[in-house]
């Protein structure tokens, strides 16, 4: 006997749950790096998903910053592939995305 299309299960995609977690990951930095005054944007339309963060004192200055999974936590990972820091050490890693937009000192 032959399963119809109806009566088949299959698991979510995983990409649809790496795409929902990495998004509530990037939504929680993005909170913590508007503290230095700059813009932080989810953009939620490509695939990945990815935080968009600018200075508003430069035309310049602006980072997309991606999030990847890992066994315990997500990686933040800067456009140029740079390790940013995880989503365990948010405010650490806020603080680098506000210094590469030259929003703070070192």
């Amino acid at each position: 006997m032959v399963d119809s299309p109806s009566t088949r299960h299959s698991p979510p995609a995983p990409a649809n749950l790496t795409h929902s977690a990495g998004r509530a990951q990037l939504s929680e930095l993005a909170t913590a790096v508007t503290r230095y005054g700059v813009w932080a944007r989810v953009i939620d339309d490509a695939a990945p998903p990815y935080l968009r963060v600018s200075n508003p004192e430069s035309a310049y200055a602006v980072e997309d910053v991606f999030c990847e999974p890992r066994t315990h936590d997500h990686a933040f990972i800067a456009s140029f592939g740079v390790h940013l820091g995880s989503s365990h050490s948010l405010e650490l890693t806020a603080r680098k995305v506000a210094w590469l937009v030259g929003a703070t000192d070192a």
